[in-house]
């Protein structure tokens, strides 16, 4: 197997008297430098380079000439399904739209059927989400409607909320299938001045029907995440009298009842594949691991050492990696170095980054290993 410069990287820090002890290994390397990876269960099965979109079927690499690189492609809970969307440029608005084509595929990329809908020209894209039996839906975050469709017909449509305030204004949408129920978590902007409303948790079926609806004990939406029948979502609400922030992590039930919360950030929360451990990162030098079987929360307190944190993961061990880059580094874009970090060992290696593309700063896992895609390879680092 090919040494990658990252491992050459790891070898020397070692060698060195570093606290690193890690092995990083090269699953693919790649020609055309990745801007972007999408993987399951630590499997990359697409990337995406600033002139093309690939294809990865085991060491197999092949170009998808049919859809650019500016679409984004996105997964069904369970992976079998595939939905690559694309927003048209505003040079191509036509009669005061702007449309966006929506292409579903299976999980051999073949595809299956395409929707383009089109909005108003002056809003962002619809937000998009593909169930586990290629069902699209699709929500206008600024009117709150929504579609479904079906082999590429719509079969059915409707408001989620109506609000009379005289101007629409954009809402932040988090939207989730699990099974036949798609689930959408949405901010409610306050209109004329007034006061934002605390967010709503809405599930509603398929064909549009048995729509329930509740309010967050929030009003900012951050993450949502889900697994083994379980939700999790943070927030915070804000006040601007008092410039004060409140955070909040809540379980809810399917419902939207509130089960538990916690007061604290969850700038990211990410769960483990077995469904015990909920890692929560709610500052650059503050993770919080839920136990959930047992009920216990670990505080894992570090320094931050001026640095940020990115791309938290966590495996069914409970361990959790992280990655850390200078806190000027978007800004400078002064090193392509970022750093792989365990807080509960304090251990740590580094990787090459290209720090104009964020969408690399993502730590995944298979329940055990960890997996990080850079500009060109696809790494297991083990410790």
């Amino acid at each position: 197997m090919k040494i990658s410069n990252a491992s050459l990287l790891a070898l020397l820090i070692m060698l060195s008297g570093g606290v690193s002890a890690f092995q990083i290994d090269q699953i693919i390397e790649v020609d055309d430098a990745a801007i972007s990876w999408v993987s399951v269960d630590g499997r990359p099965l697409y990337y995406t380079s600033s002139s093309a979109k690939y294809s990865i079927d085991n060491q197999s690499i092949r170009r998808i000439s049919a859809y650019d690189p500016e679409s984004t492609i996105t997964l069904s809970p369970n992976g079998e399904y595939r939905l690559v969307s694309r927003l048209q440029d505003l040079g191509e608005i036509k009669n005061n739209k702007r449309y966006s084509d929506y292409f579903v595929l299976d999980d051999h990329s073949e595809l299956l059927y395409t929707v383009n809908r089109g909005s108003d020209a002056d809003l962002k894209p619809l937000v998009s989400a593909i169930s586990d039996k290629g069902i699209l839906a699709l929500v206008d975050p600024v009117k709150a409607l929504i579609w479904f469709y079906e082999s590429g017909n719509l079969i059915s449509e409707g408001q989620l909320y109506e609000d009379d305030g005289e101007m629409s204004m954009e809402r932040n949408v988090l939207l989730q299938w699990i099974g036949d129920q798609c689930y959408i978590l949405l901010e409610r902007p306050g209109f004329n001045g007034g006061p934002a409303g605390k967010s709503l948790f809405i599930r509603i079926n398929s064909n549009g029907r048995e729509q329930k609806t509740a309010y967050l004990p929030f009003t900012y939406l951050q993450k949502l995440v889900f697994q083994n029948q379980r939700f999790f979502v943070s927030g915070y609400d804000y006040s601007a009298v008092d410039q004060e922030m409140k955070p909040m992590i809540v379980e809810l039930t399917s419902d939207g009842k509130m089960l538990w919360n916690n007061e604290n950030y969850g700038h990211e929360l990410k769960l483990s594949a077995n469904g015990r451990y909920l890692a929560v990162l709610s500052s650059h030098e503050y993770i919080q691991l839920f136990d959930l079987n047992f009920k216990r929360v670990e505080k894992i307190r570090f320094d931050n050492n001026n640095r940020i944190c990115l791309g938290l993961s966590v495996n069914n061990r409970g361990e959790v990696a992280i990655i850390r880059v200078a806190a000027d580094f978007f800004a400078k874009r002064n090193t392509h170095f970022a750093q792989i970090f365990f807080p509960q060992s304090l251990e740590n290696t580094d990787v090459q980054i290209d720090p104009r593309f964020p969408k690399l700063f993502q730590v995944q896992n298979d329940g055990d290993r960890f997996f990080i895609g850079t500009n060109y390879e696809w790494l297991e680092i083990s410790r």
